[in-house]
């Protein structure tokens, strides 16, 4: 399978809106988790299904829904209906390679964007699909397996009666949010230490095996985290421009915050590309370089031997009427020809700072 693109041929030909899971099964079962809170209460369960859910949805208090598990179609379908959400943004949260994105409807706001992971035994990224639904009372979570991304949130909730629990669930979204930019930040961190010291290695006289490798390698994985991270931009646009009114305007100054963190990650992601694409030029240009070196050395040493082998062919040619053949000390003289002839282009090359 395509690591940038999910395989569509289950979903091809399909009328918009069919309820078709593209992506990886990860789950056996789909686990729901309520938290329902607010200053001064607290519940947490996981109930058998989505309908019981329904009586803890109350406009005083704050419902988080976090659902575990895309590939069961019945439990999508049962919570477009109940939550009144639209076949065709249904059809995007069970597409795991949607491209991440916001949509207002009159009743809801729905945020779709990727979960990243970093694999220090593979070196190599991941993504998990992780959609966000809100509205006033409520926020409902689907992601594609359990995961401990949002625990220190949960703890927040359990433990604390502070601003989580004072606020509402488009605090709860933006505490989320904040999670998630959190991790690009230091999954980009954990890259550009990566790229920097592949960097030192290229100017190191004897560059390790697999160098240009290790760079694509970077190069892929940093076009990866690109192509994940930059629309969070345009959403984190979308909600603060808050047209909807889905977020509280007490609230804007930690969206716009979120915003800056988001562009600190799209610019250090394109700093990144930049040196990678340097680090790939250095690398071609110092192996010309060494090749260069080597046909120096070469036409340096042919240079010497040259008129070297023509005294010496001159010599040897089989006529009988070579007058110097005769000559008592002929042998001596030949070695003193090549002496002066080496030691003169010796000097010349020198001079001319050839080598």
């Amino acid at each position: 399978m395509a690591r940038f693109l999910n395989d569509r041929k289950a979903a091809s030909g399909q009328m918009p809106g069919s309820l078709i899971h593209l992506g990886t099964k990860k789950l056996e079962k789909v686990r729901i988790r309520l938290l329902n809170y607010s200053i001064d209460d607290f519940v947490e369960t996981e109930p058998d299904e989505l309908d019981d859910c329904m009586p803890y949805i109350e406009k005083d208090k704050v419902s988080w829904i976090n659902i575990d598990g895309l590939h069961d179609a019945g439990v999508i379908q049962k919570l477009g209906d109940l939550f009144e959400i639209h076949g065709l943004l249904l059809e995007d949260m069970l597409n795991t390679d949607q491209r991440p994105k916001v949509t207002e409807t009159e009743k809801l706001m729905i945020v779709i964007l990727k979960l990243l992971e970093y694999d220090e035994k593979t070196d190599r990224l991941s993504s998990e699909q992780i959609s966000l639904i809100l509205d006033d009372s409520y926020l409902i979570t689907l992601q594609e397996k359990v995961g401990d991304y949002f625990d220190p949130i949960r703890d927040r909730i359990r433990k604390s009666k502070g601003r989580l629990r004072r606020k509402g669930a488009d605090y709860l979204t933006y505490a989320l949010l904040d999670t998630i930019v959190d991790n690009y930040l230091l999954i980009i961190e954990t890259l550009g230490n990566m790229i920097e010291k592949t960097e030192a290695q290229i100017f190191t006289p004897n560059q390790p095996k697999g160098l240009m490798q290790k760079i694509y390698k970077h190069k892929t994985e940093i076009n990866f985290l690109r192509k994940n991270v930059r629309p969070v931009k345009e959403i984190l646009h979308r909600l603060i421009e808050n047209e909807s009114g889905f977020i509280a305007d007490e609230n804007m100054k930690y969206f716009q915050d979120l915003n800056d963190l988001v562009m600190q990650a799209t610019e250090s992601i394109e700093i990144y590309q930049m040196m990678l694409n340097d680090q790939m030029n250095i690398y071609h240009a110092n192996l010309d370089s060494k090749a260069n070196e080597i046909m120096k050395v070469l036409t340096v040493f042919s240079a010497f031997f040259i008129p070297l082998t023509f005294v010496a062919g001159v010599y040897g040619m089989n006529f009988d009427n070579l007058p110097e053949l005769h000559f008592k000390y002929g042998y001596l003289y030949f070695w003193i020809i090549l002496i002066v002839i080496t030691l003169g282009l010796l000097i010349y090359f020198r001079k001319r700072k050839w080598f």
